[in-house]
């Protein structure tokens, strides 16, 4: 069987708790006041609302910022794309893929490289009792135990996807054929439960490292992660990550880069969207070496070569 590569338009969503001093919502509620840059990050609790809530405590309000909650990379794209956000925290391939048919997303400009979202394949560290066909038709079949390892094992595996891994994985699935049978819900608690009764074999959620979620499972979950055994090509890579809490090491993991867009603003906001990125310059040393997200110490260079246009503004200048 021969080994497929993941093309560039394969899409990944992906995706830091803050507390801001303004906070946008997209639930039908009026959003507060906010007198800064709306950011599009993610759930709060999870990676993108993360780093956000690490540039509320660095910038000490020099630049005021509103956080504006979604659920991750994808729904960061559209809600730029209506004007509910000026910034926001997306993946670098769903950016790509999704430009293709909105012109309004296919003219936003990366204003930072920053750090990786990656695909966590959550199984049961205990294994699957299956039980074999039935002997001379009425008498119960012999059992056997599965233990899911690596992706390739899943081959027409029921899974359990949440957020934006609903979209991911129906995508990396079309690409390798694996026949995968879906089961969508809405948090990681709830695709954690399914694969401990048994009902799905895995579940797929997208974060950066460290996974809220999983970082907080004990030792005794019953739950593991399986590596990601498929080649890659870019913008993914492949990389390995640890969750000493349930004693995984160097499991293999698909990575995508996220970056920092803006819409392109003609205004005061080009100011703005160019003191943010001073700021963003100004404290990455601090980002890394202080009590921040581990996601910060990924990054060696806003610059990135991401092959997308750039911001260009200038900061307005103080009178």
């Amino acid at each position: 069987m021969k080994t497929k590569m993941i093309p560039l338009s394969l899409t990944l969503a992906l995706a830091f708790c803050a507390t801001p001093s303004h906070a946008a919502r997209l639930d039908g509620a009026p959003p507060a006041a906010c007198d800064g840059l709306k950011v599009a990050t993610g759930p709060a609790g999870k990676g993108y609302s993360k780093l956000y809530a690490d540039l509320v405590r660095v910038s000490k309000n020099t630049v005021p910022l509103c956080e504006v909650n979604t659920e991750g990379g994808l729904d960061n794209l559209t809600t730029l794309s209506i004007k509910k956000a000026d910034v926001g925290i997306v993946p670098l391939d769903a950016l790509k893929k999704m430009a293709e048919g909105d012109a309004s997303i296919a003219a936003l400009l990366v204003v930072a490289s920053l750090n990786s979202n990656y695909l966590h394949i959550v199984t049961s560290a205990n294994g699957f009792t299956l039980e074999g066909p039935k002997k001379y038709g009425v008498l119960k079949g012999d059992t056997r135990t599965v233990r899911i390892t690596k992706m390739s094992e899943l081959r027409g595996a029921p899974v359990v996807l949440v957020g934006s891994a609903q979209l991911m994985v129906r995508q990396l699935d079309k690409l390798l054929g694996y026949n995968m049978r879906y089961i969508d819900v809405d948090s990681d608690a709830a695709a954690f439960q399914k694969v401990r009764s048994g009902e799905a074999w895995a579940a797929f959620s997208v974060a950066g490292w460290p996974h809220g979620q999983i970082s907080r499972l004990a030792q005794n979950s019953g739950l593991t992660l399986a590596s990601f055994d498929v080649p890659t090509s870019s913008p993914y890579s492949v990389r390995p990550f640890s969750y000493k809490n349930i004693g995984v090491y160097n499991v293999q993991a698909l990575a995508v880069q996220n970056v920092l867009v803006t819409r392109p603003f003609s205004g005061s906001k080009t100011g703005a969207v160019a003191a943010l990125r001073q700021l963003l310059e100004r404290e990455l040393l601090e980002l890394k070496d202080g009590d921040f997200e581990p996601g910060w110490n990924e990054i060696k260079s806003f610059d990135g070569n991401v092959e997308w246009t750039r911001f260009a503004g200038v900061a307005a200048k103080r009178k």
